[in-house]
């Protein structure tokens, strides 16, 4: 089943590609009547969030901060470096969770606690490698976290990429509910995707 989801994901990222931007809105916050749409408008908006891998050094659960772009797909991209944890951990094992919380999105829960069921939460599972389309991956990043283009150069940086197998979203009070892949990627919000702005991966992060 996980060899499929991954095939199916990496059509679709193929597809994508031929679309994606260095940049996107992700417009206002649906309402919390509407699940999917917090879900896609959370990944639009946020810049980062904690991934969990399963730690080869510490034989143990491992969280990391990482910055994150989807550019409106719904599909996260990331930066990592081979001198990370998080990144030495996915070559041993590529199975890993991504969390979002609203709290974390600039302007918002500001008068709620991070807890609160109200201040929506995404708990994104599956595979994180390394994007097959590197020059398309770093355009998403780049556009979302400029920054990154004058990252060490000698320091093992690519773009990663999460094959996506569950999805868990929480936007109101009642707990955190499933929803299909399917419809997670397929929603339909105020996130707008911008025409792709190409940038070579030959030509890496400066020092």
């Amino acid at each position: 089943r996980l060899h499929q989801t991954i095939n199916r994901s990496r059509m679709i990222l193929h597809l994508l590609a031929a679309t994606m931007a260095a940049g996107c809105d992700p417009g206002a916050r649906p309402p919390a009547t509407e699940p999917v749409l917090v879900a896609r408008w959370l990944a639009a908006a946020s810049t980062w969030g904690v991934v969990a891998t399963t730690s080869k050094s510490r034989h143990a659960a491992w969280g990391n901060v990482q910055s994150v772009a989807d550019n409106c797909t719904g599909v996260p991209y990331f930066y990592l470096s081979t001198l990370d944890e998080t990144a030495r951990d996915l070559a041993d094992e590529p199975h890993a969770s991504l969390v979002l919380a609203e709290a974390a999105v600039p302007g918002r829960c500001e008068h709620t606690d991070p807890e609160d069921p109200t201040c929506a939460k995404l708990s994104l599972h599956g595979s994180i490698v390394k994007a097959p389309d590197q020059k398309s991956a770093l355009a998403i990043l780049l556009g979302r976290h400029p920054a990154m283009r004058r990252w060490p150069a000698d320091h093992g940086f690519r773009a990663y990429v999460m094959h996506i197998t569950d999805v868990f979203a929480l936007s109101n009070y009642g707990g955190a509910h499933p929803i299909s892949v399917a419809d997670y990627l397929a929603g339909h919000g105020q996130a707008r995707a911008a025409p792709v702005s190409p940038v070579d991966h030959h030509d890496p992060p400066r020092s």
